[in-house]
């Protein structure tokens, strides 16, 4: 089950309190601090696909007819999950692991944007594996001049790759127009293989962070990365359900989108769609959050940072080079200069 966004939350208590943790929740990428409750502001922050925030010390209980908001005491000291209660020791904290308890999605902070870390190419994980230091080799799994394939990290489903270039960008909205025509055709490649072995068609899905990182959380893989995932999802039903209404676009027209954060994604039948808007939010990890929710999983299992799933690397690299030692001969001669069988 995916967490909302969408929500009226009203903060009651004193004004000191309430100064104290509005300067904070003000931060939270998912939410918009309000001064007045009304329908047309209410509707313009949800079109956004954000949580309205409204702070009173004189709260009365019309409003919970208007908007049926969750209204949160604020006061001084600790928080009580339980009871509502947010105390202004640790808002940072607190307020989000209440909000999830309501299944209402905050967004990270922007204290924890990764915004400004462009050029720091020696913690990068994709980095090490251009520069010869994989932790795994053997997973990759697909070498072209400008790009690789390796299993995705967090896949709670089978077949789960990423294409990565080796070039460090914040998007596929970066590549330039030669690496993007090549990244076209290792797609078709990597949709080839795994169709061929999981028997399904392929959704493919990318979190692109704007050109300087800011649109990912500081513990996020912030070097372009594409997802693919074999499934029968109808990925624009599910999308839509999500509360999120992409737009149709050209393949050749992504490269107009690299200045903000976009998430993209791209059907089984090869349709391409994108939302951009750098005042809309959107959720963390959002298609893996879709995918999860299509499959019934339980909320959470989604999140690769708490489920990382590594078990899940070794079968999919297996079941690849399975498939490429089996029907090596019959591969295109260039897909098997960029594939190896297995030793």
């Amino acid at each position: 089950m995916m967490n909302l966004t969408q929500k009226t939350i009203v903060l009651a208590g004193s004004s000191t309190n309430l100064s104290k943790a509005t300067e904070v929740i003000k931060g939270f990428k998912a939410i918009t601090l309000v001064r007045n409750l009304n329908p047309d502001i209410v509707a313009n922050v949800y079109r956004h696909n954000k949580n309205v925030c409204y702070a009173t010390n004189d709260y009365h209980f019309s409003l919970v007819t208007k908007y049926n908001p969750i209204v949160v005491k604020i006061t001084s000291g600790e928080t009580d999950f339980q009871r509502l209660v947010l105390g202004t020791d640790d808002v940072l904290k607190d307020f989000p692991i209440l909000m999830d308890k309501l299944n209402i999605d905050v967004g990270d902070h922007q204290s924890q944007d990764s915004a400004g870390i462009r050029q720091n190419t020696c913690d990068c994980m994709v980095c090490r594996i251009v520069n010869g230091m994989p932790l795994r080799p053997e997973h990759i799994l697909y070498e072209s001049d400008n790009f690789f394939v390796i299993p995705g990290l967090g896949a709670f489903f089978e077949g789960y790759v990423m294409i990565c270039p080796k070039r460090h960008i914040m998007s596929f909205a970066e590549c330039t127009k030669g690496e993007f025509e090549e990244f076209l055709g290792v797609l078709e490649d990597i949709k080839f293989i795994l169709s061929s072995i999981y028997k399904k068609d392929i959704f493919v899905f990318e979190c692109g962070s704007g050109r300087n990182g800011g649109g990912k959380h500081a513990t996020s893989i912030v070097h372009a990365h594409i997802h693919l995932a074999p499934t029968d999802m109808p990925v624009l039903a599910s999308v839509h359900k999500s509360g999120i209404h992409p737009g149709l676009i050209s393949p050749n027209d992504l490269g107009k989108y690299g200045e903000y954060p976009y998430m993209l994604y791209i059907d089984q039948s090869n349709n391409w769609f994108i939302t951009s808007d750098p005042d809309s939010y959107f959720p963390r990890q959002h298609p893996r959050q879709v995918l999860a929710d299509y499959m019934g999983l339980e909320k959470g299992k989604y999140n690769w940072r708490i489920y990382k799933h590594e078990d899940m690397l070794d079968t999919i690299a297996a079941e690849w080079y399975k498939f490429i030692t089996d029907n090596f001969d019959m591969l295109p001669v260039w897909m098997r200069s960029n594939v190896k069988k297995s030793d």
